[in-house]
């Protein structure tokens, strides 16, 4: 092999080891590793899909339209009783008049709840406003939530779990905002609870 050509070779194979030196190929992930991103990933997008306004929104319509399914279930229920009994003659039993009364006292205090919260997120001005007032709902049962105590720290870990500057101070603000408007009250303790609507009655708070 001639002298030239034998120092090209070795030239161009120098050249490849640098480069691989410089350039290492990347480590194949660990399986774990992947999936465990994957989950993290999947988890925000969860996030950013249940905080979005619309979600919210639709949510709160299917629980006006599930409310409204069972009132018209139960007063087609009771008619068709009342009809039946009056055909023949005869009024309902003391127990299943009993039963119809409790059941219809139930339905309108579901109405009642839903129309609550209703009012409660209509207080919302901004969407970050209304993931505030959408979580604390969920808090508060006369808006048809759980009896939970909800304090300033979870809303700030529910709501910005990244824990970013950004999304805080947007919590921050939304949080105080209402406050200001009289819609939530914070407690001493840092308890935060939805003041009651028109239409609701204030429950039992957990303790603060």
């Amino acid at each position: 092999m001639a002298p030239e050509n034998k120092t090209i070779r070795t030239l161009g194979t120098l050249i490849r080891v640098g480069r691989a030196l410089r350039d290492p190929e990347p480590t194949t992930p660990d399986p774990a590793a992947r999936v465990a991103g994957l989950g993290d990933a999947a988890r925000r997008l969860g996030s950013r899909a249940l905080d979005s306004a619309r979600v919210q929104e639709l949510g709160t319509q299917v629980q006006e339209l599930r409310a409204s399914a069972a009132a018209r279930a139960d007063q087609r229920l009771e008619a068709l009783i009342s009809d039946a009994r009056a055909r023949r003659g005869q009024t309902p039993p003391d127990e299943v008049a009993a039963l119809l009364a409790r059941r219809r006292h139930e339905r309108e205090e579901q109405q009642q709840r839903v129309r609550a919260r209703a009012e409660l997120l209509a207080h919302a001005g901004t969407p970050d406003e209304r993931r505030v007032l959408t979580r604390v709902a969920a808090a508060t049962p006369w808006a048809g939530g759980e009896a939970t105590t909800l304090r300033y720290t979870q809303l700030l870990d529910d709501l910005a779990p990244q824990g970013g500057a950004v999304a805080e101070m947007a919590v921050h603000r939304a949080l105080w905002g209402l406050a200001e408007r009289r819609v939530l009250a914070v407690s001493p303790h840092g308890v935060v609870t939805a003041v009651p609507t028109l239409t609701a009655q204030p429950d039992a708070l957990p303790g603060r």
